[in-house]
């Protein structure tokens, strides 16, 4: 099957920040979850976070929590140690209180450029 919505992954300073983009299906969320793996690997030997914008994301069905949990165990494997939503519409916001016991911890935040901030500063007393 074809993958069906699409993301964003960029790295600023400790930061791996991700967009996300429509609905999405397994083949996309296990493509993201690899696509991450290899974006993080300069971040892997220091403490990082993961900031994740869903302001623009449609959700998906029951096949994405695998992959995304699994993505999830991997990281706090590898030093992450911060996993940020940012302004989650309806339906993720929905996912995330439901499935969210997948992160250990997580925080949300409506401004980007806010959870860079704390998400730094978090980091900086790791």
């Amino acid at each position: 099957m074809l993958e069906h919505g699409f993301f964003t992954i960029e790295l600023e300073e400790e930061l791996l920040i991700s967009c996300f983009f429509s609905a999405w299906n397994f083949e996309q969320t296990k493509h993201y979850q690899e696509q991450v793996k290899l974006a993080a690997k300069p971040l892997l030997k220091r403490p990082w976070a993961r900031l994740v914008d869903l302001s623009l994301w449609e959700g998906g069905g029951e096949e994405v929590i695998k992959p995304l949990a699994d993505l999830q165990a991997w990281a706090e494997q590898h030093n992450c140690y911060e996993i940020i939503f940012i302004n989650p519409p309806l339906v993720p916001k929905f996912m995330l209180e439901k499935y969210g016991d997948l992160y250990s911890e997580f925080q949300i935040f409506e401004d980007i450029d806010e959870a860079k901030r704390w998400a730094l500063e978090q980091l900086s007393d790791v």
